[in-house]
């Protein structure tokens, strides 16, 4: 079974298609993310650690995007570009692969 929506798979299949997201593609993923915790909150409630994973995803997401603009304000090297690409990509498969595995326990 699915750890994902018919819905949300298509979508990111769509994204994914040609191997580039664009701006309006970022925005269509977090509205979504943003209506589909919405559907949560109003069957849980706003106190709990689903909301509080919400903020810390924005959180995660702002922090990726400063991190990077001061990586390219730093004027890397090819290598030392090559260096934090991999090193973020890393921590993204690090939560992806978290997820899956805490998933299966649902």
């Amino acid at each position: 079974m699915s750890l994902i929506s018919k819905t949300l798979e298509e979508m990111i299949n769509d994204t994914y298609q040609d191997g580039r997201v664009s701006v309006a593609e970022y925005k269509q993923l977090r509205d979504d993310a943003d209506r589909r915790m919405d559907a949560v909150v109003r069957e849980f409630g706003l106190h709990n650690n689903l909301t509080a994973l919400q903020k810390a995803m924005d959180v995660v997401m702002q922090l990726t995007q400063t991190s990077i603009i001061d990586s390219k304000k730093a004027n890397l090297t090819d290598t030392g570009e090559a260096i934090v690409k991999d090193a973020v990509f890393a921590q993204v498969e690090y939560l992806r692969a978290g997820t899956h595995l805490a998933l299966k326990l649902l």
